[in-house]
């Protein structure tokens, strides 16, 4: 079976990016040939395919003109289009994969698949598909008001980047990809949620199209550590949807000690705070995979703070897997992972009080940690294995195969 897998990005940037080659690796081992489809950029790891990378314009060109250019690229991009078109009629893959495409790949590449009726599969990272600006945020407070379709409330609002202006392009994108019917040609929509797969049939997205598909790990890439460490845990990025200030306030509170392994927009926000207000906390940075590791085998537990609508928190597989237990709001999925009182603890989001409880309570209990990282790792290992998710994906792509060709196509 020949795959195709276009994304964003083609280096590790993020969650998503992090399932994306999670995939690539178990689709090349279940002996299917992968051909990558991402932007063309200095970053971006070596692939067979990396000729027909598309080299992207910069969004501030100069002038009217070129300013027009750059948000129709934005939205929609033809020479982005034409790469992929190009890559598809060389190779003439059996499937396409789409992960995160929007401002970047754009729907473009949708309409080439279904030009040559090539099956497209579109895992839903984000909530880009119901929210213009896709963190589902407003006023820094979640919010899924435009599932009805009416995306200009985005502008009003000015819900991307706190500006009309961006907001309005965002809104645009959104309206344009609607009103052609840009994402009819994908067959199944991954949800690594139920929130999510939810979210989507509330929006109009009919049930058959979209489909639950977790987020997984390999257990055997994870050497689990149950006896509970000298530290609580925050791995992420430093933005206000995760939730960290919240955190920190919950810290100043408390004084138990706390490492923030991760960066971001807030970085220097949060470094001052700490310096001010002598937090017991310790900012690592960006964390290599093995200095990632360190942290989560030595810590006590770790802490998913969210301030939005988590769609499947890798953050949190991740803990499991390290048989670390995890205090999470309540947002989005993350009660779908974690189960409070068995694998965790739940908190309102944003809500110090209720994290400063959860948090004392869980530190105080060091037998519960074990007990609970224990299950953690359990659950990792029944319900959230990339074994059970590769079995599963290509059993979704045999059976697209099947209604296309009336016959199985094997791996």
């Amino acid at each position: 079976m020949k795959i195709v897998l276009a994304n964003n990005y083609y280096y590790l940037r993020g969650g998503s990016e992090h399932v994306l080659f999670d995939d690539q690796k178990a689709l090349l081992a279940a002996g299917c040939s992968v051909l990558p489809f991402a932007p063309r950029e200095e970053q971006s790891l070596p692939a067979a395919t990396s000729n027909y990378f598309p080299m992207l314009a910069s969004h501030n060109q100069a002038g009217v003109v070129g300013k027009i250019r750059a948000v129709r690229n934005l939205i929609y991009a033809p020479q982005v289009g034409a790469q992929f078109a190009a890559l598809l009629d060389s190779h003439r893959p059996d499937l396409i994969h789409c992960h995160n495409i929007y401002g970047r790949l754009t729907t473009a590449i949708l309409d080439e698949a279904r030009a040559r009726g090539i099956p497209v599969v579109l895992t839903v990272h984000d909530f880009k598909l119901v929210c213009p600006s896709y963190l589902a945020l407003r006023n820094n407070e979640p919010c899924l008001q435009c599932v009805d379709g009416r995306y200009m409330r985005c502008v009003r609002w000015k819900c991307h980047k706190q500006s009309r202006a961006a907001s309005l392009v965002y809104a645009a994108e959104a309206t344009f990809n609607r009103m052609y019917g840009k994402y009819d040609s994908v067959a199944k929509f991954l949800c690594p949620s139920h929130f999510m797969e939810e979210t989507l049939r509330a929006a109009g997205f009919a049930a058959e199209r979209v489909l639950y598909h977790p987020n997984a790990l390999d257990p055997m890439s994870y050497q689990p550590q149950f006896e509970a460490g000298d530290y609580i845990l925050y791995a992420g990025r430093l933005s206000r949807e995760k939730g960290i200030l919240t955190l920190l306030d919950a810290i100043e509170q408390t004084g138990l000690p706390l490492r923030i392994a991760g960066t971001g927009p807030l970085l220097e926000t949060i470094a001052q705070r700490i310096h001010q207000r002598q937090l017991p906390v310790r900012l690592e940075g960006f964390c290599s995979a093995e200095k990632l590791s360190e942290l989560y085998r030595g810590s006590a537990f770790s802490v998913v703070p969210s301030a939005w609508y988590e769609n499947a928190s890798m953050s949190i597989l991740e803990s499991f897997a390290y048989g670390k237990p995890v205090v999470a709001s309540e947002l989005g999925g993350n009660t779908e992972l974690v189960c409070d009182g068995q694998t965790g603890k739940i908190f309102s989001a944003g809500n110090v009080a209720e994290l400063v409880v959860a948090l004392r309570l869980l530190w105080n209990d060091r037998v519960a940690i074990s007990s609970m990282g224990a299950l953690a790792r359990q659950c990792i290992e029944d319900k959230f294995s990339h074994a059970q998710r590769t079995e599963n994906l290509l059993q979704i792509y045999h059976a697209l195969l099947s209604q296309r060709t009336g016959c199985i196509h094997l791996a």
